[in-house]
């Protein structure tokens, strides 16, 4: 961090005073970038309050560090000053009391935007030197008793629309809170306004929620196709994901000489663990979740990617088949692969059929078990994420067909991690 030197005795000059507070600025920049990260965003109090008795809303006290620069225009005057820096740095925003903006629409979704920008502000008339006559000052520059803003401060405005207005030079806007208005209301009674990502907890808060995290959060499930938001304290993510069952094998004869008589279950899902690197402002993680197979069908690949990337992949389990009019092989397990901690192949369904000689084509078992047994007239659907469903024996007459048992979907666990 940059200081003033001065010296007994020299003659002090505007620019002394200036470089203080443009070092002092620097400072606070360049560690709230250590903090938060170069170009992050970070918004503290500025509690929003929906009127119950209008179209309006208050902001609260608070303030915002966002990116802009050092000086978008020059700093001081009057024959001296500094000059305009337009060097990038983070600055700081603030709102020291509040703010009421009125909701100029309804029947749509809007957003509070905070308009972060510097301005000089505090006009007064100041004493000048009068080098004519050292014994008297000068009301302004020149004695004209003219005004001159005394404090360049960071300030916030509030905005609200369905899109974002023009950002100030050197400046930023920031999106804070998001809110639906029906077509037509007079208030804003019953409005929830939902914060937005800048709001980053504080040290003390990230130091507990630390803690509690690390020894608490169990993994959580997702069964179905999506998205997951990374929470603004997280740095990792652990993820688990399980592939989809394969089906299990009809059969369509009354005994074993008859032809395919004991069909054979379905392949389980495989298995990918592992951890991995996540960042609050790169995005969401999408889910991708595989089905469980139909009847000698294959399952579903259950995928996780971020940032456009696969992170991990759990191929579906095969489903239970006849090779030939007497012989029918268990499916093959799914592969998985992306994990840190492990990739799996999921278990193999149960051979049926092998000539005359039956066995028992039950599906594979997932990591919970659940894989269907094999059935008379119909085998047993899976039970369990990424199990295979059980195959078919014996028909009720033969060229009926006796269906094989599902597949189970599969799953991803997962839990966000300091």
């Amino acid at each position: 961090m940059d200081r003033v030197i001065v010296y007994p005795g020299s003659v002090p000059m505007d620019t002394d005073l200036l470089r203080s507070g443009v070092y002092a600025k620097e400072g606070i920049g360049r560690l709230s970038e250590m903090l938060f990260g170069q170009g992050a965003v970070s918004a503290r109090g500025l509690v929003c309050t929906p009127s119950a008795s209008g179209l309006s809303v208050t902001i609260g006290p608070g303030s915002i560090v966002a990116p802009g620069v050092v000086d978008a225009t020059p700093f001081g005057g009057a024959g001296g000053g500094l000059a305009a820096d337009p060097t990038l740095l983070a600055c700081q925003y603030i709102n020291p009391q509040l703010q009421t903006v009125a909701v100029s629409s309804t029947g749509a979704t809007l957003t509070v935007f905070a308009v972060c920008s510097e301005r000089d502000i505090d006009p007064a008339v100041l004493p000048f030197y009068n080098a004519a006559n050292p014994t008297q000052t000068q009301a302004g520059v020149g004695n004209a008793g003219g005004n001159l803003p005394t404090c360049r401060t960071g300030s916030l405005s509030f905005v609200i629309g369905t899109s974002a207005p023009a950002a100030p030079s050197g400046g930023a806007v920031v999106a804070l809170y998001t809110f639906t208005v029906a077509a037509g209301v007079s208030t804003l009674a019953g409005v929830v306004p939902t914060a937005g990502r800048v709001f980053w907890p504080t040290i003390p808060e990230l130091a507990t929620m630390t803690l509690l995290q690390a020894a608490t959060t169990p993994m959580a499930l997702a069964s179905s196709s999506g998205s997951l938001t990374v929470p603004a304290w997280a740095s990792r993510v652990e993820l688990r994901a399980i592939g989809g069952g394969g089906g299990g094998s009809t059969s369509n004869a009354m005994t074993p000489a008859d032809g395919s008589f004991s069909g054979s279950g379905g392949g389980a899902g495989g298995d990918a663990w592992g951890l991995y690197a996540v960042n609050p402002a790169t995005g969401t993680l999408t889910l991708t979740i595989g089905a469980g197979g139909g009847q000698q069908e294959t399952g579903g690949a259950t995928v996780v990617s971020y940032g456009g990337a696969t992170l991990l992949q759990a191929g579906g389990g095969a489903g239970g088949a006849f090779y030939s009019s007497q012989g029918s092989a268990g499916g093959d397990g799914g592969t998985a692969s992306g994990g840190t901690i492990w990739n799996l192949t999921g278990g193999y369904g149960g051979d049926g059929q092998s000539g005359v000689g039956t066995f028992s084509g039950n599906g594979g078992n997932g990591p919970w078990g659940g894989g269907g047994r094999c059935g008379n007239i119909g085998g047993k659907d899976a039970t369990a994420y990424g199990a295979g469903g059980g195959g078919a024996y014996s028909a009720s007459a033969n060229g009926t067909t006796s269906p094989g048992g599902a597949g189970y979907q599969g799953c991803v666990l997962y839990r966000f991690l300091p």
